[in-house]
C-alpha cells in the first residue's frame, strides 16, 4: 500500500487507522482521475469499500511493488493524481523504490 509504504507503517492495517484522512483522500483522487480519463462513473461508496480493505488484509505488510500494474496509470495522469504521485515521489526520495 502506497501510503503505508511513504509513510513507514509496518502494515496495511497501521496505515489505515494513523493515515485514515489520507488513505480516503487518495482513493477519492484516483476514482475521480479514472472517471475523469475514462468517462466512467463509480457507483457511490467507493470510499468507504476501498477504505474498507485496508481492514481485510490489515496485517500484510506496506510495499510498493508491480509499479506498471498498480500505479504507473495514475502517475501518467499527472496532476490529477498530485497526492497519488507525491506519495510515490516520498518513497522514491526515502529509497523504499527506484523506478521513478
Amino acid at each position: 500500500m502506497l501510503v503505508g509504504t511513504a509513510k513507514e507503517c509496518s502494515s496495511v492495517g497501521e496505515a489505515g487507522e494513523k493515515y485514515k484522512q489520507l488513505v480516503e483522500d487518495v482513493i477519492m483522487e484516483l476514482s475521480e482521475a479514472v472517471s475523469n480519463n475514462e468517462g466512467i462513473a463509480f457507483q457511490d461508496g467507493i470510499k468507504e469499500r476501498l477504505a474498507s480493505y485496508t481492514e481485510v488484509v490489515k496485517d500484510f505488510p506496506c510495499a510498493v511493488k508491480e509499479f506498471e500494474w498498480r500505479n504507473e496509470y495514475f502517475y501518467e495522469l499527472g496532476k490529477s493524481c498530485s497526492k497519488h504521485n507525491s506519495l510515490l515521489e516520498e518513497c522514491s526520495e526515502k529509497g523504499f523504490i527506484d523506478f521513478l
